[in-house]
């Protein structure tokens, strides 16, 4: 099903597992992750707190379109105006890029289709009524084309009582969406969201820049949350490079990315790096790789 009521999820999860929020023992600040691990699709997440008497009148907050592997972090009293929501509503919002002919990285603009090749609504996913999380995760994962996969709260109690209601009825208790919604068709696709620098240098061991050195960039995705399951490999991994670049005269590298899950390679026919690739979960501009000419 596209869009999904939950009506009595909160009965059953609660019956099922202890639900221990309480309000004195909030963490200083609560709130969610939105994590595209698509490799090749962009993804927008609506979210709200779940109220049943106002629901077909509250607004949702939108994230920013993400780009695969890009991640966005925000409080729950800045985006719902609730510090910690008993229950979540959600919508998913799946498209694909203009120019699929080219990298990711290196399509000007990233231009994306209008309409969402998927796209679906869910309300009454439990929250804070389980537990108080840190921050609760939403991760988007990789699908076939015209699909989402949506895991929420990975690892924790409240998935926990996800399972235990049967609320998404399937091996990885995910939200299976296929297909777009016509009721969120004429919901306009958001803005990219904001870049910053994954940076670095290419030096020597006596610290002497390396020029044209190349550096490509990969993002991360997954499939499912079972990394024991050796039936199912690759469950998860970095995609086909997305952008590439050479350094500079100062041994410098710079992409401009989303903040996300990203490995950064090095390469060169004639050098031995140490180390040949870093992976990192968030744009910084101090990575560091050490090249030496080959014996």
């Amino acid at each position: 099903m596209r869009r999904i009521a939950i009506t009595a999820s909160m009965v059953a999860a609660c019956a099922a597992l202890a639900c221990n929020a309480q309000p004195d023992l909030l963490p200083i600040e609560t709130g969610f992750g939105f994590t595209n691990l698509s490799r090749t699709q962009y993804a927008a997440l609506g979210i709200r707190a779940h109220d049943p008497q106002v629901e077909d009148e509250a607004p949702y907050f939108q994230t920013a379109l993400l780009p695969p592997g890009a991640t966005t972090r925000i409080r729950f009293l800045d985006a719902l105006g609730a510090a910690c929501p008993d229950a979540l509503d959600f919508r998913v919002f799946v498209y694909q890029r203009v120019n699929r002919d080219l990298p990711i990285g290196l399509d000007e603009g990233e231009t994306i289709e209008n309409q969402p090749i998927a796209s679906g609504e869910v309300r009454g996913v439990p929250a804070c009524a389980v537990q108080a999380l840190e921050t609760y995760t939403v991760v988007n994962w990789d699908a076939p084309a015209g699909e989402a996969r949506v895991k929420f709260a990975q690892a924790t109690p409240v998935e926990a009582a996800i399972r235990a209601a049967s609320i998404f009825p399937n091996v990885d208790a995910v939200w299976e969406v296929r297909g777009a919604d016509p009721a969120l068709a004429n919901i306009a696709p958001p803005a990219h969201a904001d870049t910053a620098a994954i940076a670095g240098h290419v030096l020597s061991p006596d610290g002497d820049p390396w020029t044209d050195v190349g550096v490509l960039l990969r993002t991360r995705f997954r499939v499912r949350a079972d990394d024991g399951d050796t039936t199912n490999d690759p469950d998860a991994g970095f995609g086909d490079p997305i952008a590439f670049v050479f350094t500079d005269i100062d041994g410098a590298f710079r992409f401009e990315r989303p903040s996300g899950a990203y490995r950064v390679e090095v390469f060169a026919d004639d050098l031995a790096f140490r180390p040949a690739r870093i992976d990192v979960e968030t744009p910084q501009s101090a990575l560091v790789f050490i090249a030496e000419v080959l014996e």
